[in-house]
């Protein structure tokens, strides 16, 4: 295929492909600016050479530029490191979620595409270029999303709140990097995911079929596992500055346990819900059996949520059980969980999106199944309530257990009973958290009542 001619077909046409390409832009902007801002912070070091400038510990009072102690703070910077890569993750999610959104009309190009003679590699090909082109689209503003998070971290904020230090010439360098990277996995995830569909000449043909986790997935649980075991078995006997090494790797084994697992739990969830007598649960079962992938990573992003702010929980219990001196030490710790609990929230955001995008996708491979249902006499308002139920099935339970093994861990590290201390806030936290996701997702889903409409439509009994 020729280089002019894969341009011409990669490039969007209808209004859906418009939408799908900005989402993928921006959310590879949004995920690249914020690995700008984290190797920016981990740079800072060069700027102040290992030093922790003016701060005196306990206090907020400004230090280098302005910038927070959590900055120039040698022993604290790399929790904000993590922190700001951390968010990334939730965001890169939302991406790969928006490369598997279908539409109406990318069906119909792909089988006039099959139709004129092009191979199911020229699809994948001209897939990948799609992608592609979004990705690295997102990777070339991510330097201006970089320096929106600088204008809005690190100079409208207060002397001594500042997170983002001013950019230097190596971050030119870092963003170059950044566009090449982006480029490159987003023809590789649109490719990937092309994969999963079955182009045919006359119509479009989705695997939606039980997908049951293979063996790169138990792969990856087992070395998640693995890596979360020796983390914790290591990090209380750490070296100095050794720590922050091994929290790394606990963070990267959870993070593989929880995406790894999470669908493996959700369609598990599905198949226990078939088993009800409520018609509701049983079409709510089915959808998550079918397809327990969307769900499943949604479910994952809302664990580590979860697990944050079950350390959060316990720690801020534990710290107003002591006497920590005066003020400006409770004003340091508070000022700090307050600015992880914003984080949190975020996240929480970016996941309630991610699964409305993966809802709709849905509805679009279910079209027919749907609109038999309603032809058959199913009241669209079943319905409604089985989109709704959908959405919360595994979104609070994530969140809930999140909370619950985030404090268990805390306590497990800090000991001195903190567990004991702590088990009621983190109760109560746990509570209103599964609460507020399962109420927010619930009304999300009123979102989608067009695209349920439009998959109930007669005319989809038609549809292959």
């Amino acid at each position: 295929m020729r280089a002019h001619t894969l341009r011409l077909l990669a490039q969007p046409t209808a209004a859906a492909e418009r939408g799908r390409f900005l989402l993928v832009t921006g959310s590879i902007a949004v995920a690249g600016g914020l690995l700008l801002v984290g190797q920016r912070v981990a740079r800072l070091y060069m700027d102040t050479d290992g030093a922790s400038s003016t701060y005196s510990y306990g206090g907020l009072a400004p230090s280098y530029g302005g910038l927070a102690p959590y900055v120039t703070q040698a022993g604290l910077r790399p929790g904000v490191v993590i922190g700001a890569v951390l968010v990334t993750v939730p965001v890169l999610a939302l991406a790969l979620q928006a490369l598997r959104v279908g539409s109406l009309a990318r069906e119909r190009r792909m089988a006039s595409l099959r139709l004129a003679g092009a191979t199911a590699r020229d699809v994948r090909t001209v897939a990948a270029a799609e992608a592609g082109v979004a990705a690295a689209a997102g990777g070339l503003l991510a330097g201006p999303a970089y320096l929106l998070c600088w204008l809005m971290l690190g100079v409208l904020m207060p002397a001594g709140l500042r997170l983002v230090p001013t950019p230097g010439p190596l971050d030119l360098l870092a963003w170059a990097a950044t566009l090449l990277v982006a480029a490159a996995a987003g023809a590789i995830a649109g490719a990937v995911v092309q994969k999963r569909v079955v182009a045919e000449p006359l119509s479009v043909r989705r695997r939606i079929g039980p997908q049951p986790p293979g063996r790169a997935n138990v792969v990856g649980l087992v070395a998640g596992l693995l890596l979360v075991v020796f983390g914790f078995g290591q990090l209380t006997e750490a070296p100095g500055g050794g720590e922050y090494l091994l929290l790394v790797v606990v963070l990267v084994g959870l993070l593989l346990v929880a995406f790894t697992i999470g669908p493996r739990l959700v369609r598990r969830l599905g198949g226990r819900l078939q088993l009800r007598e409520s018609a509701v649960d049983v079409l709510v079962g089915a959808r998550l059996h079918v397809d327990p992938q969307t769900a499943g990573r949604v479910a994952a992003v809302l664990v580590v949520c979860g697990l944050a702010l079950g350390v959060e929980a316990l720690m801020v219990s534990d710290l107003l059980g002591r006497d920590i001196g005066n003020g400006d030490d409770l004003s340091f710790y508070l000022t700090g969980f307050g600015m992880a609990a914003v984080g949190v929230l975020l996240v929480v955001v970016v996941a309630v999106l991610t699964l409305l995008i993966g809802a709709a996708d849905q509805l679009l491979d279910a079209r027919r199944p749907l609109a038999s249902l309603v032809a058959l006499g199913v009241d669209e308002q079943i319905l409604e309530k089985v989109l709704r139920r959908q959405q919360s099935a595994a979104a609070a339970p994530a969140v809930v257990l999140g909370v619950l093994v985030g404090a268990a861990g805390a306590a497990y590290l800090s000991g001195d009973g903190a567990l004991a201390v702590g088990l009621l806030p983190t109760l109560l936290v746990a509570a209103v958290a599964g609460g507020a996701v399962g109420l927010v997702t619930r009304l999300a889903a009123v979102l989608l009542r067009p695209r349920l409409r439009a998959a109930t439509d007669p005319e989809n009994l038609r549809v292959a």
